[in-house]
């Protein structure tokens, strides 16, 4: 109720202030105030990581792998390259404003032990 009685009141002192000075003072703070709030929400997920729950769960933290392979990222923007050397989250690193792409490489030196 208290809601609707705000509402109204901000209705009626926009319609005196749009019919005495114009209409510009009355919307250029809404747009002002729905671009904030647009700006501020995509900065926050963002910071968030910007990703839906179906990549968390496909990125989870995984075991770390054997001794005969290891993992590495790279950016496909600027071919930036980054090794793994312990896997803290399944959070995949960003550069250049993406998401970079895992590799993992198999290193030489004969078969894998059966246990692996």
């Amino acid at each position: 109720m208290l809601r609707y009685l705000a509402l109204a009141a901000f209705a009626l002192v926009a319609l005196i202030v749009g019919q005495g000075f114009g209409w510009k003072y009355v919307f250029a703070p809404l747009l002002g105030w729905a671009f904030i709030r647009w700006a501020l929400a995509s900065l926050r997920s963002m910071a968030a990581g910007g990703t839906p729950a179906a990549m968390e769960r496909e990125n989870a933290p995984r075991v770390a792998s054997t001794l005969r392979e290891r993992t590495m990222y790279w950016c496909e923007e600027c071919g930036t390259e980054l090794l793994l050397v312990m896997r803290g989250s399944g959070v995949i690193p960003r550069h250049c404003g993406t998401r970079m792409h895992e590799r993992v490489e198999v290193l030489g030196g004969g078969q894998a032990p059966a246990d692996a």
